[in-house]
C-alpha cells in the first residue's frame, strides 16, 4: 500500500497512465486539466473510461472540459444531488487497482492538505469499490456517451443451469456460468423462496482467477476450467 502526502495530482495520472483495461472514477468534482487530459489519453488508447460527478453548480463551470473526453468515446454520469451528496474521492484501475483518499480532483485541490492511498494488484480491495461505482451509477444520469467499442473487461455470462434451494435457515440459488472453456458457479442468498422466472440468461461480472479442483465428476473427460467469478451485475448484487 503506498500512501501520499504531495504530488497527489502526478500520482493520480501516472496510475491512469499505466491502465491496461477500464477505469472507473467516482469523484465528487473533476475539473484539473492535465487529470482530465490523462482520461482522454486512456480513452484512445482503447481504455474503457466511465466517471461519476456530482449534477451541480460545479459541474456547469466545469463541464466545457470534457469535450474531447467524450468525443473519444468516455462516459460521464451526473450523480442525482436532489437528496444527498456524493462526497467519494476513489477510482479503480483494471478492477485489481484502487485509488482513495481526500484529494478532489481538481485545480484548487493541488494547493491543499491532501492525502490518497494507492492500492496496486489487490482485488479484494478494489471488488467493494467497483460494487458501490455500481450503484452510484444506478442514481446517475448518462451526460453522453458519443463513440462506443471499448474494451471491457466486465462483460456478460451465459446462464447455463441452476439450483434453487430453501429450508428454514437460509432461501437462494446457485447459478452455473459457461463462457467457452471456463466454467464457475455463483451463489447467491434471498429472503424468499426463489422462483425460476426470476433467473437471468446472463449474469455482468468478470473471471477473477482460476481453481484448483480436486474432484468434481470425471476429470478425464471434464473439458472446463473452474474460474471464481466476479459478479457486477446490479440486479443481482443485493443477493450476494
Amino acid at each position: 500500500m503506498e500512501i501520499h502526502f504531495e504530488n497527489i495530482k502526478d500520482i493520480i495520472i501516472q496510475n491512469l497512465n499505466s491502465s491496461k483495461f477500464n477505469v472507473f472514477a467516482s469523484v465528487a468534482w473533476i475539473g484539473e486539466n492535465f487529470i482530465i487530459q490523462e482520461l482522454t489519453n486512456c480513452l484512445k488508447r482503447g481504455i474503457q473510461v466511465e466517471l461519476i460527478v456530482n449534477d451541480d453548480e460545479r459541474f456547469k463551470n466545469y463541464k466545457h472540459k470534457f469535450e474531447k473526453f467524450l468525443e473519444n468515446g468516455g462516459k460521464l454520469f451526473l450523480y442525482d444531488t436532489s437528496s444527498t451528496l456524493m462526497h467519494n474521492k476513489f477510482c479503480v484501475i483494471d478492477l485489481c487497482t484502487t485509488i482513495t483518499g481526500s484529494f478532489n480532483w481538481t485545480y484548487g485541490a493541488t494547493f491543499h492538505r491532501e492525502n490518497v492511498i494507492v492500492e496496486k494488484n489487490n482485488i479484494e480491495m478494489a471488488h467493494p469499490f467497483a460494487l458501490e461505482f455500481n450503484n452510484l451509477k444506478r442514481n446517475s444520469t448518462l451526460f453522453s456517451n458519443q463513440k462506443s467499442g471499448n474494451v471491457e473487461l466486465a462483460h456478460k455470462v451465459k446462464v447455463t443451469n441452476y439450483t434453487i434451494g430453501s429450508d428454514t435457515t437460509r432461501n437462494g440459488m446457485i447459478l452455473e456460468l459457461t463462457e467457452g472453456s471456463r466454467k464457475g458457479y455463483l451463489s447467491l442468498t434471498t429472503n424468499f423462496v426463489p422462483d425460476p422466472s426470476i433467473i437471468p440468461n446472463e449474469v455482468q461480472g468478470f473471471w477473477k482467477s482460476k481453481l484448483e479442483v480436486e474432484t468434481y465428476g470425471d476429470l478425464e473427460i471434464d473439458e472446463f476450467e473452474y474460474y471464481e467469478f466476479i459478479c457486477l451485475d446490479p440486479d443481482l448484487m443485493k443477493y450476494l
